[in-house]
């Protein structure tokens, strides 16, 4: 992950450059990089926390010197963010700006608030300078200790927190949910999948969760982790990096995700027993083998392909039944497909589609995955045989 001061000395050095009189202006600026939103133990409040980025200590950073910090912490609580904000912004003694917001973290506690995080939401959303692409995030535990984590290789914890959301090696992630997207979503009560991210040391986040909200009851349902959340990657056909481990000949096996493709097709329109088909297809490479197999012969690799779907075909059911069975909320994108391609079906089933009769939760699945192992990898044998 890269260093984004240089990114900051731009935005400095454009204002600086642009005349005296700016030179003013930012001095009695204060850049807001990341807020977080926390539950408080008094029912109706809320802990609003902003990262105040501080542009002299970066670029004196950034140049070698100097100690300070790079930003600065301010919290509030109350009832109204709005009201909260204007406490931080006497603070700060400056004006807060947030042309440079770049993320919104939700604790856990708040999204699972029936109303909660679609009610403090409106705020980023009605104002004018919150731009559509401001990321939204979930997190396990307090959010504002998020905005203490600092790792060695950033000086500015949002910075960090944003490299992350960024991030398209791991399978356990999914697309960003942006200001932009959120408002047709919790307007049409749709459920949608989130990112969720956790404090695990005072130098490290970890990204590797994924949040379920449910439209209709305006909450957080709950998580998936590890297989669930590669298995709703797979599903969604994210176009994210990362590798899966499974078995071949009683041995492990690691193969890399190359391209992943997914799509629904509806089999049986009857609402009481609807039935869809999800075909997935995916490309994959050897990364790691524990065995001793000759993967240039094709029937060893016919196997491997073999072993990787049946590992493939486990994580999509796994997080199938968690969606239909534990969560009943689609988050999966079942519903999207109909109003998108059945708009009369839709109409019919969508008041009953996650509530009531749920068609969601009884609807039959069907799986097909084609995998394929595009190449075996530049070594043949990775480790030596048992025994020699």
């Amino acid at each position: 992950m890269g260093n984004r001061a240089p990114v900051w000395i731009f935005i400095i050095s454009a204002i600086l450059l642009s005349g005296c009189w700016d030179q003013i202006e930012i001095e009695q600026r204060a850049f807001i990089s990341v807020v977080a939103i926390d539950a408080t133990d008094n029912p109706g409040e809320v802990k609003f926390t902003e990262q105040l980025v501080n542009p002299k200590n970066i670029s004196t950073i950034a140049a070698g010197g100097g100690q300070g910090k790079a930003f600065r912490n301010l919290s509030g609580t109350g009832r109204s963010l709005f009201e909260i904000n204007q406490e931080i912004a006497k603070k700060s003694s400056r004006v807060l700006d947030t042309t440079h917001l770049d993320a919104i973290i939700f604790s856990e506690e708040i999204m699972k608030q029936p109303g909660a995080f679609k009610d403090y939401f409106d705020l980023f959303f009605r104002s004018k300078t919150m731009r559509r692409g401001i990321k939204i995030a979930v997190s396990s535990g307090d959010a504002w200790e998020l905005l203490e984590v600092e790792a060695e290789h950033e000086k500015i914890p949002g910075e960090y927190i944003i490299e992350l959301l960024e991030n398209k090696e791991d399978l356990n992630v999914v697309d960003l949910i942006r200001i932009g997207d959120i408002d047709e979503k919790l307007y049409s009560k749709m459920s949608f999948p989130m990112a969720q991210i956790k404090k695990k040391s005072d130098r490290e986040i970890d990204y590797s969760e994924i949040a379920i909200y449910n439209g209709p009851q305006e909450r957080m349902i709950g998580t998936l982790k590890d297989d669930e959340a590669k298995g709703l990657s797979f599903i969604r056909g994210m176009k994210n990096n990362g590798a899966i481990t499974g078995t071949l000949d009683n041995e492990e096996i690691t193969v890399e995700i190359g391209s992943i493709k997914s799509k629904f097709t509806l089999v049986n329109p009857d609402p009481k027993q609807m039935k869809f088909a999800l075909d997935i297809k995916m490309t994959a490479s050897l990364a790691e083998q524990a065995g001793w197999n000759d993967f240039f012969k094709r029937e060893v690799l016919t196997e491997l392909e073999r072993a990787s779907k049946r590992k493939v075909e486990e994580m999509v059911k796994s997080a199938i039944k968690r969606l239909q069975e534990d969560f009943r909320t689609d988050a999966m994108g079942l519903g999207e497909y109909l109003h998108h391609y059945h708009p009369k079906l839709w109409k019919k089933v969508k008041e009953d589609w996650e509530e009531g009769a749920n068609y969601f939760s009884n609807s039959e699945i069907n799986l097909n995955v084609k995998l394929t192992i595009a190449e075996p990898g530049s070594i043949n044998r990775t480790t030596t045989p048992r025994g020699e």
